[in-house]
C-alpha cells in the first residue's frame, strides 16, 4: 500500500502476550500512530452521508426524546463540515437548515484535533464537551496488553487493552482529555492501522458520568484513482459510530444512546477553471495585460 502507510506483517501473538510477533508492544503502537495519521490525511479526502439514530431515557426507563437524522460530512482545510439535511424522514425548511448550519459552523472549530464532541445544542459552543480519545497517544499516555487475535470480515485483529498510566507525561490539553478514558483496540494485522475501537469514561466530564461509551467500527476501502500507482491505495473509513452516555441535567438522571452509520464515500475532489468573461485586465505601468 502506497500513500505514507507502514506495512506491518501477521503476528503470532497469544493472549496476554506482551511482544506480538517478537515486535516491542510500544515500538508497534508507535507504527499504529504513524499510519493513523497518514490515513486521516487520505480519509480527508472523501465525503459521505451520515444518518443518525437519537433516543433519551429517563431514569424510569420512560422515552423521552426519539429521532432520526440525515447529514452531509466533509473536511474542508482541516474543519470538519457538517450539513444536517433531514430530520425525522422529513427534509428540513431553508430556515431551519440555515439555524442548523449556523450551530454546526459554530462547533467546527472545536472539534479540530480531538475525536469525541459532545454536542450542547442550545449551549454555548465552547460549553460543550470536547475530548481526545486514547487512539492519539497509546504508545506514550497508557498502558497497554494484548488480548487476543480476533477475525473481522476474514482480516487477522491484534485486541489490545489500554488503561491510563497515571505517571504519563502531557504535552497538550487534548493528550489530558485522552486520560479520561480507556480503550480495547482492534488492529488490523496486515495494515497496522485500526478497525475498531471502544473506549469508556472513567473520569466524570461535564454532563457526562462515569460509565459513557463509545464504539467506532472502520471498512477498507481500495481506491484505484490514481493510476500512476503501481497497486491501489488502501484508505480505511469510519462506516459506525455508537455512544451510550449516562447524563444528568439539573440533577435529573438520563440516558442516551446515539448511533451514526456512515455510507456512500465519493472522494472529494475540487476543479475551478477561470472564466474569460470574468477576468478584468490588470494594468502594469502603461501596459495592459489580460491573463491567457
Amino acid at each position: 500500500m502506497s500513500g505514507g502507510f507502514e506495512l506491518g506483517t501477521q503476528t503470532g501473538a497469544q493472549v496476554d502476550t506482551p511482544n506480538p510477533g517478537n515486535q516491542d508492544l510500544s515500538a508497534l503502537l508507535q507504527r499504529v500512530h504513524a499510519n493513523v495519521v497518514a490515513n486521516d490525511e487520505l480519509a480527508s479526502q472523501y465525503v459521505c452521508n451520515d444518518r443518525t439514530h437519537t433516543v433519551t431515557l429517563g431514569k424510569s426507563g420512560k422515552k423521552i426524546r426519539d429521532f432520526t437524522a440525515k447529514f452531509e460530512f466533509a473536511v474542508i482545510d482541516g474543519l470538519p463540515y457538517i450539513h444536517k439535511v433531514e430530520e425525522n424522514g422529513v427534509p428540513l425548511s431553508a430556515r431551519k437548515m440555515a439555524a442548523e448550519q449556523k450551530h454546526q459552523d459554530s462547533l467546527s472549530p472545536f472539534r479540530r484535533g480531538v475525536d469525541f464532541v459532545f454536542d450542547l445544542r442550545d449551549g454555548n459552543p465552547r460549553d460543550s464537551v470536547y475530548s481526545a480519545l486514547p487512539i492519539c497517544c497509546l504508545a506514550t499516555l497508557f498502558e497497554n496488553r494484548v488480548l487476543r487475535h480476533e477475525q473481522i470480515n476474514g482480516r487477522d485483529n491484534l485486541v489490545i487493552e489500554s488503561v491510563p498510566n497515571n505517571n504519563a507525561k502531557l504535552s497538550s490539553p487534548e493528550e489530558r482529555t485522552a486520560l479520561d478514558w480507556m480503550e480495547t483496540t482492534w488492529i488490523d494485522a496486515e495494515d497496522m492501522i485500526p478497525t475498531r475501537y471502544d473506549v469508556e469514561l472513567l473520569n466524570d466530564k461535564s454532563f457526562l458520568l462515569k460509565g459513557s461509551t463509545e464504539r467506532r467500527e472502520f471498512f477498507r476501502l481500495e481506491d484505484s484513482s490514481d493510476r500512476t500507482a503501481h497497486q491501489p491505495q488502501a484508505v480505511w473509513l469510519e462506516s459506525y459510530k455508537e455512544d451510550r452516555s449516562n447524563m444528568k441535567f439539573f440533577g435529573r438522571l438520563q440516558f442516551q444512546t446515539f448511533e451514526d452509520a456512515s455510507y456512500n464515500f465519493k472522494k472529494f475532489t475540487a476543479k475551478m477553471r477561470v472564466l474569460p468573461d470574468s477576468v478584468e485586465p490588470i494594468t502594469i505601468g502603461s501596459v495592459s495585460q489580460r491573463p491567457q
